[in-house]
C-alpha cells in the first residue's frame, strides 16, 4: 500500500499563525513570566514571615515570632502528673476490643520519678497480639505528649500474665460481661 492511497488527515499547523481560519481567541499567547532575583525572593520571604509574626501578635499572643510559645503550666506534683498520664492512657484503645488499655487492665503501673520522668509497666492480652510491636511505642508517644513529662520508659512484661480479672468494672460492662 502506498501513501497516496491512504486516508490521511493533515493536522500540521498553518504557515501563518494569524491565518483567518483560526479565531483570535484561540491563537496562542506568549505570556511574560515574572522573574525574581534571589535578593528579591529573600525580601518576599522575610515579609511573609513578618506578617505571620504580626498576625500572632494581633491574635492576642504577646510573644514575638522569634520566641517559642510558652508551655502550659507543668503539674506541681508527681501525683498530679501521674493522674494526667493515666488520663492520656485512657485515650488509647485496643484495636480488637473497644475498651481503652487502662480499663482493660493492660497497664500494671505508672511511676513518676522526682525529675518528672515516667516509667510505664504494661502487658498485652497475649504475646501473639497483633499490636505487640506498635502498642508500646504508642504508649510512649502518648505519655511523652503529656505536659510536664520529662521522658518516658515503657516496660513490656509478661508476668503476671493478663487475664480478664484485671479488667475494670467499666470495661466488663462495656463488653457485656457484667
Amino acid at each position: 500500500m502506498t501513501d497516496s492511497k491512504r486516508d490521511v488527515m493533515d493536522v500540521s499547523a498553518p504557515a501563518d499563525a494569524n491565518e483567518q481560519s483560526i479565531p483570535a481567541e484561540n491563537q496562542p499567547v506568549q505570556a511574560e513570566r515574572p522573574t525574581v532575583s534571589p535578593q528579591e525572593g529573600a525580601y518576599f520571604l522575610d515579609k511573609f514571615l513578618d506578617q505571620k509574626g504580626d498576625a500572632a501578635a494581633d491574635a492576642g499572643d504577646a510573644q514575638s515570632a522569634d520566641t517559642p510559645p510558652a508551655k502550659a503550666s507543668a503539674p506541681a506534683t508527681s501525683e498530679e502528673l501521674q493522674d494526667n498520664i493515666v488520663e492520656a492512657l485512657r485515650e488509647i484503645f485496643d484495636p480488637e476490643i473497644p475498651v481503652n488499655i487502662y480499663e482493660l487492665g493492660l497497664i500494671y503501673g505508672v511511676d513518676v520519678a522526682q525529675d518528672f520522668s515516667a516509667r510505664v509497666t504494661m502487658t498485652l492480652t497475649t504475646p501473639h497480639c497483633p499490636v505487640a510491636e506498635s502498642m508500646p511505642g504508642e504508649v510512649e508517644m502518648k505519655v511523652n505528649s503529656v505536659e510536664g513529662v520529662n521522658g518516658c520508659q515503657v516496660d513490656l512484661v509478661w508476668e503476671p500474665p493478663w487475664d480478664m480479672t484485671k479488667m475494670s468494672d467499666e470495661a466488663r460492662l462495656e463488653l457485656g460481661l457484667l
